[in-house]
């Protein structure tokens, strides 16, 4: 089976050969994508909107490069005919689709009464044609009157555009929410319906904040507002931005899957939306691969399951490809990682899969995903010593080497990755042993961060993926140490990730004394055999005679040649037996 692949990072989108598939931009029907420069001076030069039906150029059977060789988008076992390709997805359009979804619900919030404000606000996530969220939307009870009050003097404030007074006003909102002051009734309200309305206020916050371009402040009520409401698609696209501004394309692309994804999940059926969110998933995803520059990537399409054989063709087709970054050569044994231009969640049938092949210079920057692969301890930390507690160098180090080497690899990997898991190399577990690191190098605001993180993405796994039990009563348990560590309750000693990792350290030193016993045995019987062969050569010595050398008949040297005097002498034996007789 052909293997066509797109193109790595280094390179941008750009095509190699009739064997790699290239990045199509999404449209109606798929397409080519070319290489396009860097997005600077996008005044100079004028482009059409991305929104257009159409692409520019296509043709039906193939479209021609200019050295001659043919372009195949097709997939692996769904042929689609090839397309033109369009340029890249500008800066500009996907700021326009980043406006629209993300600040497409900003209206004014009018109450006629109070009984229906909740049901008000919480639609305002849906007003830009998407459903409704979640559950019990429409039969929200009755909220506070006082927090209705905080609600529309905070909105006011944010139509006049005053978005620093408008934050504090909804902060204000927020307390009364912690205080209880939810529903007129809160003793018989549903735990789900104050999380969906304190995820409300949280992403208000959110949307004020990005108003004045400052992520940061943002980022911790991001993460809030989707672990009390994961199912609400705008969520994720606010996250999506506030990733993008901060520089994080891949977190940011799989923000923008999760949210297509949740759309739909949510039964959003405007294909428009639907579409506006596809063009700006592909936009950050096409930030995110062109950023990469330690290493390089194909994706492959393949429908069947994972093979040694295929995996041995899929990394042979990458040498041709990337002959620079062969030193060391991971592919995804799960496969399962998604495009934009060919994921249609409503038909899996026709939704096609990739896997992922990630190519390194040196061994060293990729060969901690072997020992993940193979559910080896990642010895990879820096600490010398796993089973004492680690000296403030070996937290330097392992913060230094998870931080800037392995998180972000692992990121790389899941942000076309929809279903994750909670086992080691999803990145999850990583990232929570790395916050342990961040807490005993008294770094808490980061150790803060990783922990919202890790317990926003928690709460959204169980929508992206089928989990077993055994995986449920791990998602339960990391979710309840995540919040005791939170809380501070207990000691970080007894986490489930510490536990974990010791448990991977005893697994790791049994491996090595395997390792060692196996080789010192390979050795000892090396040994055996040469001394057994030399015994057996001295043994066949002793019982054979030697070969005699050349010159020589069974032992007799040949007659010397003699003398001419000594041949008149009679032989030395005649005289000795005359002179006996």
């Amino acid at each position: 089976m052909p293997f066509r692949n797109i193109a790595d990072s280094n390179r941008s989108l750009e095509l190699h050969g009739p064997e790699q598939m290239v990045f199509p931009k999404y449209t109606e029907h798929p397409t080519v994508q070319r290489n396009q420069p860097e997005e600077k001076g996008q005044n100079n030069r004028k482009r059409k909107k991305t929104g257009s039906s159409a692409p520019k150029r296509s043709k039906k059977n193939d479209t021609r490069r200019k050295d001659g060789s043919l372009d195949d988008c097709a997939g692996a076992n769904n042929e689609r005919s090839p397309l033109s390709s369009p340029p890249r997805i500008s800066l500009r359009d996907l700021m326009e689709a980043e406006t629209k979804l993300v600040f497409g619900d900003e209206q004014d919030i009018t109450h006629k009464s109070l009984a229906s404000t909740a049901t008000q606000l919480m639609c305002q996530a849906a007003e830009i044609g998407g459903p409704p969220s979640g559950p019990n939307l429409s039969f929200l009870p009755q909220i506070d009157k006082w927090l209705d009050v905080a609600l529309q003097d905070a909105n006011s404030y944010y139509q006049q555009k005053k978005y620093a007074t408008a934050a504090s006003r909804f902060t204000a909102a927020l307390e009364l929410c912690s205080k209880g002051a939810v529903f007129e009734k809160p003793f018989n309200a549903d735990y789900e319906d104050v999380c969906k309305v304190v995820s409300f206020v949280e992403s208000r916050i959110v949307a004020c904040y990005l108003q004045m371009k400052r992520p940061n402040p943002a980022l911790l009520h991001c993460y809030r507002s989707i672990q009390l409401n994961p199912i609400c698609f705008q969520n994720h696209l606010r996250q999506a931005m506030v990733y993008r501004l901060l520089g994080n394309p891949c977190e940011a692309a799989r923000a923008a899957m999760i949210a297509d994804y949740i759309y739909w999940l949510s039964a959003g059926n405007n294909r428009h939306i639907s579409k506006l969110i596809k063009l700006y998933w592909q936009g950050l995803l096409e930030a995110a691969l062109t950023m990469e520059k330690t290493f390089s990537f194909v994706f492959t399409p393949w429908s069947g399951e994972s093979s040694s054989n295929v995996t041995e063709k899929i990394e042979e087709a990458f040498r041709k490809l990337h002959p620079a970054f062969t030193d060391y050569i991971f592919t995804d044994p799960c496969g399962g990682h998604l495009l934009p231009q060919t994921t249609d969640w409503s038909q899996p049938s026709s939704t096609q899969s990739y896997f992922l092949t990630l190519g390194f210079r040196t061994r060293n920057d990729g060969d901690f995903l072997h020992k993940l692969l193979h559910r080896r301890c990642p010895t990879f930390t820096g600490q010398r010593s796993p089973f004492t507690p680690p000296s403030y160098r070996d937290l330097e180090m392992m913060f230094e080497m998870q931080g800037k080497k392995i998180l972000p690899v692992l990121d790389f990997i899941k942000c076309t990755k929809l279903s994750v898991g909670f086992s080691q190399g999803s990145g999850l577990i990583e990232r929570l042993q790395y916050a342990s690191v961040l807490g005993q190098l008294n770094r808490f605001r980061e150790h803060m961060h990783v922990l919202q993180y890790t317990l926003a993405e928690l709460a959204v796994a169980p929508y992206l993926q089928d989990i077993s039990p055994s995986d449920s009563e791990l998602l339960l348990a990391l979710m309840a140490d995540t919040m005791d560590t939170l809380e501070g309750k207990r000691p970080d000693q007894e986490r489930v990730w510490n536990a974990m990792q010791k448990v991977e350290a005893v697994k790791e030193m049994l491996y090595q004394i395997e390792e060692t016993y196996l080789k010192k045995k390979a050795l000892r019987a090396i040994r055996q055999q040469k001394a057994k062969e030399k015994k057996a050569l001295k043994k066949l010595s002793l019982r054979s005679p030697t070969t005699p050398p050349q010159g020589q008949l069974n032992g007799v040297t040949d007659p010397q040649p003699s003398h001419p005097i000594s041949e008149h002498l009679p032989p030395p034996h005649k005289h000795l037996s005359s002179a006996k007789k």
